[in-house]
């Protein structure tokens, strides 16, 4: 039984991998994309930003979609997407059409991660649940990593439109062996077919542990995302870096995170008594971590800053991940749970990069400030949460 758990996350774990390809090809490619269709700087970010506006859109309504649908039938019509979107995005003539692609295609990136926790709370009920969540909360930094080394080589060798034609033959693929042997959705999933999605939302609101939870969330996307973007402007315009070190050094952040979240979701499990714990140790090695991005002195420095800040950031992302089924008010609220933890993720993801950059504008010294804050704000969230977990609600 096992045995078949694991296939089946594997297919599950690949389809979370290339929709990360799908979202982070643009990025090894930007400039040939803006030589191609003569876009502005404005125009080119607009194509990053589109997959998270559909993301915090779809957040709260996936919650109810997959709990009436159920995560088979969501899970296809995902890929559909995929394939539908990078189709549009591989035919586009021109910059309207490129962006509506990217709004396609990010519908699947906005469920992605909550239908992967109900599949997983599906197969792994009883053991290895952590080890699973943990390792699913990798597939993002996977995606980037692959999309870093793939894409660029890819387009000098079969052209600017070949990432989109390769994202839909692997999608066409991973669609066929969901509909062979993922099992069909049953019947007790759709329990709360007909309650309204108000009524279902009212006791994830009324329930403070899950607003710390999904605060402590969002506040690591805050981080996670603004480091992303802004690793190579750190070293360059602060540490005064050559572009290729700076480049070589923010793309370390995603290898080094992908052990971390396996970790994690190790220790979730043999230490099940003491996960809130690991939790709020692994977001205080997070602030830790990010209070001295302006204190770091040659190369060595930089590798351990951007490692344990890499490591502590998955580690945290992948305990929240395990937290947050645990703490829904039922089983049949899984699915509403993880989407309001996701609704505050995606949030601190589309708002991080814009506030960091406008502190910037001021001051490095203003920015480090606020990423400290706003690690320090997830430490805060986590403890709350840690205390009304211990109420009996």
């Amino acid at each position: 039984m096992q045995k078949k758990s694991w296939e089946k996350f594997v297919l599950l774990y690949l389809g979370g991998v290339l929709i990360s390809l799908s979202q982070f090809k643009i990025v090894p490619i930007l400039s040939q994309i803006n030589h191609y269709f003569h876009l502005s700087l404005t125009d080119s970010a607009w194509l990053m930003s589109a997959f998270t506006v559909a993301a915090v859109f779809l957040a709260l309504p996936g919650g109810d979609i997959v709990s009436k649908i159920g995560p088979k039938k969501l899970i296809v019509i995902l890929m559909s997407c995929l394939i539908l979107g990078n189709f549009i995005g591989g035919l586009a003539p021109n910059y309207f059409w490129l962006l509506f692609s990217r709004f396609i295609e990010g519908i699947p990136f906005s469920m992605i991660i909550m239908v992967g926790i109900v599949f997983i709370n599906q197969w792994f009920p009883d053991i290895n649940h952590g080890l699973a969540t943990g390792i699913w909360g990798t597939f993002s930094a996977a995606g980037s990593l692959i999309a870093m080394n793939l894409f660029e080589p890819l387009t000098k060798i079969s052209g600017l439109k070949s990432p989109w034609i390769f994202i839909i033959v692997c999608a066409v693929i991973l669609l066929i062996l969901y509909l062979k042997f993922f099992e069909k959705d049953n019947n007790s999933q759709n329990l709360t077919k007909n309650i309204s999605t108000i009524k279902l939302l009212k006791p994830i609101i009324k329930t403070p542990k899950i607003w710390f939870l999904a605060i402590a969330q969002g506040a690591m996307a805050f981080v996670l995302y603004a480091f992303i973007n802004l690793y190579p402007l750190l070293f360059t315009s602060f540490y005064h870096l050559k572009a290729s070190k700076a480049n070589f050094l923010a793309s370390l952040f995603g290898l080094f995170g992908v052990p971390f979240g396996l970790l994690a979701g190790y220790l979730m499990d043999k230490y099940s008594k003491h996960e809130i714990d690991i939790t709020l140790i692994s977001f205080g090695l997070m602030t830790l971590s990010c209070i001295p991005m302006l204190w770091l002195s040659g190369t060595v420095s930089y590798v351990i800053q951007v490692f344990s800040l890499s490591a502590t950031i998955m580690m945290s992302s992948s305990c929240v991940m395990v937290l947050a089924p645990k703490a829904a008010p039922n089983n049949s609220l899984i699915g509403y749970t993880v989407s309001f933890v996701n609704f505050l993720y995606y949030l601190g993801i589309i708002t991080g990069t814009p506030l960091v950059t406008k502190a910037i504008e001021t001051s490095w010294t203003y920015a480090a400030w606020l990423l400290s804050l706003v690690c320090f704000l997830g430490v805060i969230s986590i403890i709350l949460f840690m205390v009304f977990n211990k109420r009996k609600e």
